[in-house]
C-alpha cells in the first residue's frame, strides 16, 4: 500500500484460498484511500488464469513468505513464471532466519535464479534497530532481491 501512496501502479495478492484475507485487504486499500488498486486471489505454486493473465511486472515486494519450508519451491516456481514474463523484473522479499537448515539456496539454483543480499545497515540504521525484536531468541533478518540467473549462471 504504501508503493501505491506514493505513486506506484500496484496490485496486491493473497493466496485465493483466503477469501478473508482477501476482504481485509479490499477494505484496507478502501481505509487508505485506494479504490483503484486491485487485490488478486494468487497461490504460490498454482497455475490459475489469474496469474496468466497478469501483465509482465517490474517488482514483485514479497514480505515474509519464506515462513514456511513446504511453500519455498511454490513461492520461487511462481516468482520464476513471473521473472520470465518480464526478464528485467525483480523480486524484493525479506527472509527471517528460523532454522539454518531452512534453506533457499538449492532451490534458486535449480529455478535458474539469483540472490543478491541487501545489507540492512545500508538502509543507514542500526541494524539491531531496525530489525530488533522483543521475542527471546534468534531473530536475523535478511533482505534479497531474486532475479532470473544470467546465461553465464550469475
Amino acid at each position: 500500500m504504501l508503493a501505491a501512496k506514493c505513486g506506484a501502479e500496484v496490485m496486491l495478492s493473497d493466496s485465493e484460498e483466503l477469501p478473508r484475507c482477501l476482504q481485509s485487504c479490499r477494505r484496507s486499500c478502501l481505509l487508505n484511500g485506494l479504490p483503484h488498486v486491485p487485490v488478486l486471489g494468487l497461490t504460490w505454486g498454482r497455475v490459475s488464469p489469474e496469474l496468466l493473465s497478469l501483465p509482465p511486472v517490474d517488482i514483485i515486494l514479497g514480505s515474509d513468505v519464506f515462513f514456511d519450508p513446504k511453500d519455498f519451491e511454490d513461492i520461487l516456481t511462481t516468482v520464476c513464471f513471473l521473472l520470465e514474463k518480464n526478464p528485467h523484473a525483480q523480486f524484493w522479499t525479506t527472509y527471517q532466519v528460523r532454522s539454518a537448515d531452512w534453506s533457499i539456496e538449492a532451490l534458486l539454483y535449480k529455478w535458474k535464479l539469483r540472490s543478491i543480499p541487501i545489507p540492512l545497515h545500508s538502509f543507514g540504521a542500526d541494524k539491531e534497530h531496525l530489525a530488533s525484536s522483543p521475542l527471546p531468541g534468534r531473530h536475523t533478518i535478511e533482505m534479497m532481491i531474486i532475479s532470473l540467473a544470467q546465461a553465464d549462471g550469475t
